[in-house]
């Protein structure tokens, strides 16, 4: 009695209809029960499947199929509180064979997974990296106080490899609400360990926390939205660069069966701290307003397609430190059967693009008093993931970005490949 719906015939109508009729005649025919609750299921009247096994039970309540099939209809109906009572008593049933209570068994589990209030999830990775550009130096000239000079080492660009750590957690509270609301909190942890540019070193940590839910009725049922909270706080060189937090709202829509619009908008505090690297690293404290769109289609079963266009606006404590910026990304992603026979699993290979553009305000007095500083930003990126199992994962990648600007001393090019392992739960 598991099969799917599908589009009935005028004489499977006709039979669903006899075998109605049938059990009015004889409610309590189990053979007649039967025969309908069958053809129901088959015609996706579940509900109509679930009353007729239900008046079985009257005639005798110790069935512990019966009470199987009870708990699989309610939980394909999403009724799992009814579907756990009867896998109970299907499983606890001394009538019971071991294949029903093996059924009953498994069934109870993927119910509790359903219906558990808190869950937690994530990935962790653990790699090395090498890069042409560790610490995003320029390549030629600086300029300072309008002049060209030659660039120190330290600031020169230095290739170099390092050990990267990641962590990406989510947590989801269900709420327990008609319209699913769930508390949602995602922390993703980050950090390198440079082998000699020790000045290239990074940690960061991102927070964003806040309840979802689906509150309108009608035509925008569909739709979720959550306002949340962030923070998020950087070191580089091992002192602290900023701290930030702020907050926003973000609200999702299908497009269909297959493909999903999420638009978010953010507004957040960026408060820089001074430091020895950084004696005035404060001067670009300031607040930032960003909107974001994002499209995601599945363009067939093995491809899929995420893109995206965001906008910055950042007012900082100086106007040298201000600046505007429009960004644009894609990601396509293929799916593919292992072509060498590791262990059949699906591979996955990710080509991602970016690029942006940013206008300064004004001039900084300290590199140029007559250039406001223009950059345009590209990046291309080439992923391969390798399943070993169920949860962890070989990747490797190739990356190439780029800086273009009108002020030498933000130019730079790096080229950076990368191998990891990734263990998710």
């Amino acid at each position: 009695m598991s099969p799917s719906a599908v589009a009935q015939s005028p004489a499977d109508d006709a039979a669903v209809k006899a075998a109605f009729e049938e059990t009015l005649r004889k409610p309590n025919d189990p053979q007649v029960l039967v025969r309908y609750a069958d053809l129901a299921v088959k015609a996706g009247n579940l509900e109509g499947a679930i009353s007729a096994l239900e008046r079985l039970l009257l005639i005798d309540a110790d069935q512990p199929r019966v009470n199987l099939e009870l708990g699989v209809l309610y939980f394909r109906l999403g009724s799992y509180e009814a579907a756990r009572g009867y896998l109970k008593n299907a499983r606890s049933s001394a009538k019971a064979s071991p294949e029903v209570k093996a059924r009953a068994n498994h069934l109870l589990s993927e119910v509790d997974d359903k219906t558990k209030k808190t869950e937690l999830s994530g990935e962790f990775m653990f790699g090395i990296r090498y890069s042409t550009n560790a610490n995003s130096g320029p390549s030629g000239g600086v300029r300072s106080f309008g002049e060209t000079t030659v660039p120190t080492p330290n600031v020169s660009s230095r290739p170099d490899f390092n050990v990267l750590a990641a962590a990406a957690l989510r947590h989801r509270y269900d709420l327990g609400t008609q319209d699913n609301a769930a508390v949602e909190t995602d922390l993703m942890l980050y950090g390198t360990r440079q082998f000699q540019v020790r000045d290239a070193n990074v940690a960061l940590t991102d927070l964003t926390t806040g309840p979802r839910s689906r509150p309108f009725d009608g035509w925008a049922d569909d739709i979720s939205v959550k306002p949340f909270f962030t923070g998020r706080y950087l070191a580089v060189n091992d002192f602290t660069n900023y701290w930030a937090w702020g907050s926003g709202i973000e609200a999702t829509s299908p497009l269909g069966a297959s493909s999903l619009v999420a638009f978010t908008v953010l507004g957040r505090r960026r408060e820089f701290v001074n430091n020895p690297d950084l004696t005035n690293n404060n001067q670009s404290s300031g607040m930032e307003f960003v909107p974001t769109l994002e499209y995601r289609v599945n363009l067939s079963p093995a491809l899929s397609l995420n893109f995206s266009a965001a906008a910055t606006r950042y007012w900082a404590a100086v106007e040298s430190e201000s600046y505007t910026e429009f960004g644009l990304s894609a990601a396509l992603a293929w799916r593919f059967v292992d072509p060498i026979g590791i262990n059949g699993r699906n591979w996955v290979t990710t080509l991602n693009a970016g690029i942006a553009r940013a206008a300064y305000d004004a001039p900084d007095p300290a590199v140029d008093p007559d250039v406001s500083r223009r950059q345009n930003d590209l990046y291309l990126g080439l992923t391969l993931g390798v399943p070993l199992d169920d949860r962890l994962t070989f990747i490797t990648q190739a990356a190439y970005a780029r800086r273009d600007s009108d002020l030498s001393n933000y130019a730079y090019d790096a080229f950076t490949v990368m191998a990891a392992m990734s263990w998710r739960f």
